[in-house]
């Protein structure tokens, strides 16, 4: 999901650069719901078919859409500066009515699903870190769907009170959830890139292993190192942001 808002607006650029082709966009998993324009790859003859990596950029001083856009596509460095970090995220109703009883939510988000060691914000400093958000007057809700490739190893921690698990797992619902916070605060994964395209200066990025500059180069987005964490970081922030 992160990797499809860091990409979206290169296949848009890639249809206004080139009008005299069809681009058709194949993707799955509930995605195809919001971005895909055909839902069945195999019923077209196309002319050329192509299968994004989407790369890693650790390591470098791209980010990981700069990268792709470079070595995949072949855009030109001028070309990657006139589109977009992130895709725009659609409006979307509320998972549920009870949403809008509840002002003052902020989402929080702990574990990641493909590289959860990498990632995901350890116990002891993800409780702290729910309740800094408790004590600065907001209600944490943790944000984790448990979607198709939900892995096993992101438990839920004891000291999470409000969750979203049991709720059906649909980009409208995680959509939805994120544009009635306050705030977001969350690990390198689905939902804060998407927390980034709706709500940048709200989204404090949980960073471990993978630096927020390897995703967007917005300074609006902050950040705090979960590995070296500083005890009232995140209150101090959410009480900047009333």
């Amino acid at each position: 999901l992160g990797d499809m808002i860091m990409w979206y607006e290169q296949f848009e650029y890639l249809k206004k650069t080139y009008p005299q082709c069809h681009f058709d966009l194949y993707c799955e998993s509930g995605q195809e719901k919001i971005w895909g324009t055909v839902f069945d790859r195999d019923e077209t003859p196309y002319d050329h078919v192509f299968h994004l990596n989407f790369p890693m950029s650790e390591g470098s001083d791209l980010r990981k859409a700069e990268k792709s856009a470079l070595e995949e596509i072949g855009f030109t460095p001028e070309q990657i500066a006139e589109i977009p970090e992130l895709a725009t995220i659609p409006a979307c109703p509320a998972p549920g009515p009870w949403v809008d009883l509840i002002p003052n939510l902020v989402g929080v988000h702990y574990h990641g699903t493909a590289l959860p060691n990498s990632v995901g914000c350890p116990e002891p400093v993800a409780k702290q870190i729910w309740q800094e958000v408790k004590d600065a007057g907001y209600v944490p809700i943790e944000t984790h769907f448990c979607h198709v490739y939900h892995n096993p190893a992101n438990v839920l921690y004891d000291f999470v009170d409000f969750h979203m698990r049991d709720t059906t797992a649909t980009l409208s619902n995680l959509f939805g959830l994120l544009q009635r916070l306050q705030a977001f605060i969350g690990v390198a994964s689905g939902p804060v890139v998407a927390a980034m395209s709706i709500m940048p200066e709200r989204v404090m990025y949980l960073e471990r292993n993978h630096p927020l500059k390897t995703y967007i180069s917005d300074k609006r987005v902050q950040s705090v190192n979960v590995m070296d964490y500083q005890s009232g970081s995140i209150g101090e922030w959410l009480g900047g942001l009333k």
